[in-house]
């Protein structure tokens, strides 16, 4: 869990798109506004001229905790801060100002145009058509209270600090006095062995008290608290609203024909072969072979050149390939002959018009069908997107969800009490639909009393109004009611501290010399024989997520000791020990050497960026307020540590 929120708060992509990740996060419900170095607060950092408040790392945080929820629905603050998540995002927020401070000062700016093309690629100002809306992004704006102002300087520091951080990897290379001795490591072999202490075989002891389990409960309350749920209902409509009930008139349709009288229109194409010489003597003694019965790619070649042929050519694209004069010759030509030499700024023009095709025009009867296809589709997508203006303006001036639903005449789904992933707590039955992650992703973004709200199941194609019935804060279930599960997990918790202890005294005697079969042997409990184990490490790093714990830890472990090792949900301990260890020879595969430089190029690359980020946090001056920036982390995981 920890490594997944290192990865993801030292991604490069995370980096270079922090502003990018808080505008979208904020549109998707959190507010957000006010972001920027104007924000009140204590000061946590002073970057340069700018200070950075508590505030404006409080917002960062929040952002930065729903972007994980993306990846892990269910996550909470505090977990969220265990695994590095909140000095993460507030190192990386001073980071972002620094880059900010930077470009002031030496006068580097993002384009309106970039800036321009990162808001358009946001699928929350998506319209019904399922591209960029103007009328939607404003919208969302002020729906959101959200400052235009602020979001595109989000958007121009995003861009800044990936027109920095990646260039400054370009180029990076592994010198060789690193890469062969990280090919003998990769080529390493183990050997060893294991044992295993289940908690099964310490037994279950003796039924556990009433203050036992009270005890257990109130140390383990975590465990039997049941998240934020959130009930709501919701409505679906999509386009099978609208088809076969919209249809094309004949006039809508001539008029469609009409305004693509360009493209029905006959046209004419011709094929012809060309050679462009670079004086009109040499042009004139290839035409003089060529009307002399020589093929014009034989002549041309004679002559030391080569004839091209060029098909389908209309008179505006032959004239861009030569000049409008020499189109002009050509397209008066007939068929087989050779035009004048004719002089265009590449040279000198010897033209053959080979063929001329030509298609008829098009009449209405025959494109009728596809028009009336194309209109047809024009008219769904405008009552759906009316529609989906009518329900909001309807939301807007002051009608309810069930107004709405009952005049437009919509079903009604409602879903029970759920968590962020759509489990029931009090209904394990239930199952919602395919549709509901994604209601429930913006409607756990909402405030208790926000309004019904659209949701986009899947741009121009369906949507949803959905309406937060209740908001359930997270709540620890009573002892009575699940007693006898608690008891369950006492017992379970209890023998696996005894296994504990048992595999933490064998891995001593182990460490003290004695052979892991006597100490085993000697654990005061019925246990199996150790087990050989080994292999490679290269195996191991290939097969990342499928190598059993063991095998993994004794490649993380020094020869002739031994270390226990957990096995998850208190099923007992592994007590694993590594006997010797074998350097792998480079030499013995010569293609390794070469992927190992790849890889440190890669490396080397990340790492460049971050040391440029660094020294622009040293240039422009940084300087941390760790007691203040300590007080807003307990006051986001409710933390009374001093």
């Amino acid at each position: 869990m920890i490594s997944f929120f290192r990865k993801f708060l030292r991604s490069p992509l995370v980096l270079g798109l922090f502003a990018l990740i808080l505008v979208a996060f904020a549109i998707g419900g959190v507010d957000v506004s006010g972001f920027g170095t104007s924000a009140s607060g204590d000061e946590i950092a002073k970057v340069g001229r700018t200070s950075v408040s508590s505030v404006e790392a409080d917002r960062q945080v929040r952002v930065q905790l729903d972007s994980a929820r993306q990846e892990k629905p269910g996550l909470d603050m505090l977990t969220f801060a265990q695994g590095g998540g909140i000095d993460g995002t507030i190192d990386n927020l001073i980071n972002n100002v620094s880059i900010e401070e930077f470009g002031r000062l030496f006068g580097m700016a993002a384009s309106k145009k970039q800036i321009d093309g990162q808001i358009a690629s946001i699928p929350a100002f998506f319209g019904v058509t399922g591209k960029f809306d103007p009328l939607k992004y404003q919208s969302v704006l002020q729906q959101r209270r959200l400052d235009e102002k602020i979001v595109r300087d989000d958007f121009a520091r995003g861009i800044l600090e990936n027109s920095l951080r990646v260039p400054a990897g370009y180029g990076a290379r592994g010198p060789a006095g690193i890469i062969t001795p990280y090919a003998s490591i990769v080529l390493e072999a183990r050997a060893g062995q294991v044992a295993l202490v289940s908690s099964a075989s310490v037994g279950a002891g003796a039924p556990p008290t009433d203050a036992e389990l009270a005890t257990y409960y109130q140390r383990n309350i975590a465990k039997y608290t049941v998240p934020e749920t959130r009930s709501i209902r919701y409505a679906m409509f999509d386009r099978t609203k609208f088809e076969g009930k919209v249809a094309p008139t004949d006039a809508e349709i001539a008029a469609a024909y009409r305004g693509k009288s360009a493209l029905y229109a006959a046209k004419e194409a011709r094929i012809f072969e060309q050679v462009i010489v670079q004086s009109e003597s040499a042009a004139t003694a290839i035409v003089a072979k060529v009307n002399a019965g020589t093929a014009l790619p034989v002549a041309a070649k004679a002559a030391g050149f080569e004839a091209t042929t060029l098909a389908s050519q209309t008179k505006a694209d032959f004239a861009a390939l030569t000049s409008p004069a020499i189109a002009d010759a050509a397209f008066a030509a007939a068929k087989g002959a050779v035009i004048k030499p004719m002089k265009s700024p590449l040279g000198w023009h010897v033209v053959r018009l080979d063929a001329i095709n030509v298609t008829p025009a098009q009449p209405l009867s025959s494109v009728r069908t596809a028009l009336s296809a194309e209109l047809m589709k024009g008219k769904v997508d405008g009552a759906l997107a009316d529609f989906v203006a009518k329900i909001e303006e309807l939301i807007d001036g002051g009608s309810t969800f069930d107004d709405v639903v009952k005049s437009q005449g919509l079903s009604v789904v409602s879903v029970p009490a759920v968590t962020a992933n759509g489990i029931a707590p009090a209904n394990s039955a239930f199952k919602g639909g395919p549709e509901l992650p994604t209601i429930l992703r913006d409607a756990f973004q909402d405030e208790a009393d926000a309004d019904a709200t659209v949701a986009t199941l899947v741009p121009g194609q369906a949507f949803a109004l959905y309406d937060l019935d209740r908001i359930n804060a997270a709540a620890p279930q009573p002892l009575a009611a699940i007693k006898q599960l608690v008891a369950q997990e006492f017992v379970r918790d209890r023998a696996a501290k005894t296994a504990r202890k048992i595999a933490d005294d064998i891995a001593a005697k182990v460490n003290n010399g004695m052979p892991l079969a006597t100490a085993v042997a000697q654990a005061g409990v019925k246990l199996e024989a150790p087990q050989n184990i080994g292999g490679k490490r290269r195996d191991i790093t290939a097969n990342q997520g499928k190598v059993p714990p063991p095998i993994a830890l004794l490649f993380s472990m020094a020869a002739k000791r031994a270390k226990t090792l957990e096995i998850p949900n208190g099923q007992g301990w592994f007590i694993v020990y590594l006997d010797k260890i074998q350097i792998g020879d480079p030499a013995s595969e010569p293609a390794l050497l070469p992927q190992m430089a790849e890889e440190f190029k890669q490396l080397l690359g990340r790492e460049y960026g971050q040391q440029l980020v660094t020294a622009i946090r040293n240039h422009v001056g940084t300087t941390r307020n760790e007691k203040a920036i300590k007080a807003l982390r307990n006051s986001l995981t409710g933390s009374t540590a001093q």
